[in-house]
């Protein structure tokens, strides 16, 4: 009956933690789409040149810079809840700028 009962424990913590880091990759490529529309648009933009298209360009580089923070804040906490070293680069490239 113990047995069962650590079974049961252990396959509930592996799902979770199975469940944890599906979210985890499904929040990193919305993030990478996000950012990539982003770079996009403000080359785009600046290739525009007036002064309208800079003015819009410089408002998306300010929210490129919030996604990008958002994300490594997401990032170093999702390193912490599984017990890596959020200073070094344990988490398997999570902080990659591609």
């Amino acid at each position: 009956m113990i047995s069962i009962i650590k079974a049961l424990t252990q396959s509930l913590r592996l799902y979770l933690e199975l469940r944890n880091r599906l979210a985890f990759f499904e929040i990193k490529n919305n993030h990478r789409r996000i950012k990539n529309e982003l770079i996009n648009e403000i080359e785009e933009l600046r290739a525009a040149g007036d002064s309208n298209s800079s003015d819009r360009a410089d408002l998306l580089r300010k929210r490129l810079k919030s996604e990008n923070d958002d994300f490594e804040h997401i990032s170093t906490v999702f390193i912490k809840a599984q017990g890596g070293d959020s200073s070094s680069n344990s988490g398997g490239g999570i902080h990659s700028s591609d």
